[in-house]
C-alpha cells in the first residue's frame, strides 16, 4: 500500500475558503456595502458522524486516507496537456518537504511525487464527502504556466449536477473511480489552487474508550482559495453535516460543536487575515518563498498538576520526538505555571482545556495563530 506505515496512515485534508457575495443595500440615491460581518469569507467544515471510527461528532474539515490510485502512474496520461515536469517541479517549490512527502515508497508508487498524489487525495476526498469538485478542463492545461505564475482561485466543476453526483457515488463506493471519472470527463484536478498549508501527526497518548491505541495519521494541509461559495452537501455517511462560516464564528462555538486542536490551531492562523485575497497571497507566498511547512506532531507530558501537549518550537518540546511511542510520555515534578515561568517560550496547550499558549515565530514562515478572540467581532451564529 502506497500510504500506510506501522504506525500510522497518510491523509490528506482540504481547508476550503471562498469569498462571501458582498451585501449590497441601496440608502436613498446612494450604494452601500454590508459591513455586518468581520470576515469576507467562510470556510467549509463537516460534521463527522457518531460512528465514525476518527474523531467521532467533530467538526473537521474535508479530507481522508490517501488510497494507492492517488499515486497511479496514469496521472501522467491525464496531465499529459501540461508540461508535466515544470508541474512537478512547481509542487516541490521551496525544497525537501515532511516525511510524509520526502520518504521513499515501493516503485510502483513513485512515477508521480507525493505532492502531486496528496494534492489528488485531497480534492477526491473533498469531493466525496462535500461534492465539491476542484477540477480543470483539458483545454486549461495550455494555460497551465500561467497558473503558476501566482495565486490563483480554485476551480469549480461546470459540469451538470446530475453528472456530479453520479459520478461522486462511484467515486464513494471506489476511490479509483476518481481516476477513471477524470479520464472519460478529460478533466483534471485542480492541484495549482492548492497551496500546502501546515503538516499534522497524530500524537501517539490518544486511546479509545477501550484503552487501545486510536488509529494515527500524518496528514497534509492544504488551502484553497474560491472567489465563490460552492454548494456543498455531507454524504450522510462519514460526515452529517457541512457547514460554511468564518473563522471567528467557528472558533466561537468550538465548544459546541466540537473541534480537534489541529482545527483549532489552524482557524486561529486564520483569524489573522479578514480577507481572501490577502489569504491568498500569503499562502501562495509563504510556499514560494520560505521552506515546507514543519510538521507538527504533538508531544504530551504530565506536570505535577494536568497535562500539557507540547508543539515545535516550544522550549520543552523534544530534540528528538518519539513518534512511535516505544517511551514513556515525559513526566515533570513542576506545576503547569512553574513550566510557564521557566519556560516562556510556548507552544502548548493544555490538554484539559483547550487552550493553546503561542509566543514563538514557526520556522517554516507561517503565522502565530490569533489567540485572544476578545480583539475580532465576535458574532452570535451558531453551528
Amino acid at each position: 500500500m502506497a500510504a500506510i506505515l506501522k504506525h500510522w496512515r497518510e491523509a490528506a485534508t482540504l481547508i476550503l475558503v471562498a469569498k462571501r457575495a458582498q451585501t449590497i443595500t441601496g440608502i436613498g440615491n446612494r450604494i452601500e456595502k454590508s459591513t455586518t460581518k468581520t470576515y469576507d469569507y467562510d470556510i467549509l467544515m463537516l460534521k463527522r458522524s457518531s460512528k465514525s471510527k476518527f474523531m467521532p461528532k467533530l467538526y473537521v474539515f474535508p479530507g481522508g486516507v490517501a488510497q494507492d490510485v492517488d499515486f497511479s502512474k496514469e496521472w501522467i496520461d491525464v496531465f499529459r496537456g501540461c508540461q508535466i515536469d515544470s508541474l512537478f517541479e512547481f509542487l516541490k517549490r521551496g525544497g525537501t518537504g515532511p516525511y510524509m512527502f520526502s520518504r521513499r515508497r515501493n516503485a510502483e508508487f513513485e512515477h508521480i511525487p507525493s505532492e502531486l498524489a496528496f494534492r489528488i487525495c485531497a480534492i477526491r476526498e473533498t469531493f466525496e464527502e462535500s461534492g465539491v469538485l476542484l477540477v480543470r478542463n483539458n483545454v486549461d492545461l495550455t494555460k497551465s504556466n500561467s497558473l503558476e505564475t501566482g495565486p490563483i482561485y480554485g476551480n469549480i466543476s461546470s459540469l451538470s449536477e446530475s453528472v456530479i453526483q453520479s459520478w461522486r457515488k462511484r467515486v464513494n463506493k471506489d476511490a479509483t473511480e476518481f481516476l477513471i471519472m477524470c479520464q472519460e470527463l478529460q478533466v483534471v484536478p485542480d492541484v495549482w489552487s492548492l497551496n500546502e498549508w501546515s503538516n499534522w501527526l497524530t500524537p501517539v497518548i490518544m486511546r479509545s474508550d477501550e484503552g487501545r491505541a486510536k488509529r494515527r495519521f500524518d496528514t497534509s494541509f492544504y488551502l484553497c482559495v474560491m472567489d465563490h461559495m460552492p454548494p456543498a452537501i455531507q454524504d450522510d455517511t462519514e460526515t452529517v453535516h457541512a457547514e460554511w462560516s468564518s473563522p471567528d464564528v467557528f472558533m466561537n462555538n468550538r465548544f459546541e460543536g466540537g473541534l480537534a486542536p489541529p482545527q483549532v490551531y489552524e482557524l486561529c492562523r486564520m483569524l489573522n487575515f479578514t480577507d481572501a485575497d490577502k489569504l491568498n497571497h500569503f499562502a501562495w507566498t509563504r510556499s514560494m518563498t520560505c521552506s515546507r511547512v514543519e510538521r507538527y506532531f504533538p508531544v504530551p507530558c504530565f506536570c505535577s498538576d494536568g497535562l500539557v501537549v507540547l508543539y515545535p518550537g516550544d522550549e520543552m518540546y523534544p530534540k528528538e520526538p518519539d513518534f512511535e511511542g516505544k517511551n514513556p510520555i515525559l513526566s515533570f515534578d513542576f506545576t503547569m505555571e512553574e513550566m510557564r515561568k521557566k519556560y516562556p517560550l510556548r507552544n502548548r496547550s493544555k490538554r484539559n482545556e483547550g487552550i493553546f499558549e503561542v509566543n514563538v515565530e514557526p520556522k517554516d514562515g507561517h503565522k502565530i495563530p490569533m489567540l485572544d478572540l476578545s480583539s475580532i467581532g465576535m458574532t452570535e451564529s451558531k453551528l
